[in-house]
């Protein structure tokens, strides 16, 4: 399975870190230069940047175009990938479960990943032969895009959102995407920089987040009938992850995912 490494081409230390990572997980991987405030020209960062729950910073805008150029890699393909940004820290036996990936069918999304919050799973399992672990049906996430296998199916669900409804913080934006068929590993194989001291796991970069660290302000709303949308479309999304939550709630289950320390 392929591995895409979405990597600012400034950030040098994430680079050497994932480039090591790679070779000692022998994993097929290929850095993407993820795309830099620089890169969104101005016309279509105005025209993306209001589309969501509240105005999106450019260095937001960057983060999810740069998801978006790999979901179209994904799409024109014929087999799963595993999508990395470049402060995922994975579990040794990474390798054992993308093999166990590659050949599920389907599935359209699987999250490596966790943050200490809880995530709506389902109750009903797969197991993962060989690795104590099992894939649970992802129901409802709330944080994380660090570290996920997309299939082309599901890369396809991806790009016809954005192109209905626009762009939203990455993560967000997978984690709404209701018609994605998606399940969570458990535990989690993956987890990012910023968390690794939470998980008592050693950290071998700078575990500060690129995005937050510059200091880009939101974009100024046009007028007060637009502050409005803003808080019908949060007040639509609340209502929506409510909704998701009761129409699951008999098979379902919030909890929160951990890792295996001996992987890390």
């Amino acid at each position: 399975m392929k591995t895409y490494i979405l990597n600012l081409p400034s950030a040098l230390e994430r680079r050497k870190f994932q480039a090591q990572q790679a070779t000692h997980l022998g994993l097929d991987a290929l850095f993407i230069d993820a795309q830099t405030p620089a890169d969104i020209p101005d016309a279509f960062f105005q025209a993306h940047a209001f589309s969501w729950e509240r105005p999106i910073k450019i260095t937001e805008v960057a983060c999810f175009m740069s998801h978006h150029q790999v979901w179209q890699q994904i799409a024109d393909s014929h087999e799963p990938a595993l999508v990395l940004e470049d402060d995922a820290i994975l579990a040794l036996n990474t390798p054992a479960l993308l093999k166990v990936l590659g050949l599920l069918e389907g599935v359209d999304h699987v999250s490596l990943e966790t943050r200490q919050r809880q995530k709506l799973l389902g109750r009903s399992f797969k197991s993962i032969d060989g690795l104590n672990a099992c894939l649970r049906p992802l129901l409802q996430d709330r944080t994380g895009a660090a570290a996920y296998v997309l299939w082309p199916a599901g890369a396809r669900v991806l790009l016809d959102k954005f192109a209905q409804q626009g762009m939203g913080l990455a993560d967000a934006f997978i984690s709404s995407s209701y018609r994605l068929k998606s399940w969570q590993t458990v535990p989690a194989f993956a987890i990012q920089a910023d968390m690794a001291s939470a998980y008592g796991v050693f950290c071998p970069i700078v575990p500060d987040s690129l995005i937050a660290r510059e200091k880009v302000p939101s974009p100024l709303t046009r007028s007060g009938w637009h502050d409005l949308q803003f808080k019908w479309r949060r007040m639509g999304a609340q209502l929506r992850l409510a909704a998701r939550y009761l129409s699951c709630f008999c098979w379902a289950r919030r909890q929160e995912v951990g890792i295996d320390p001996q992987q890390f």
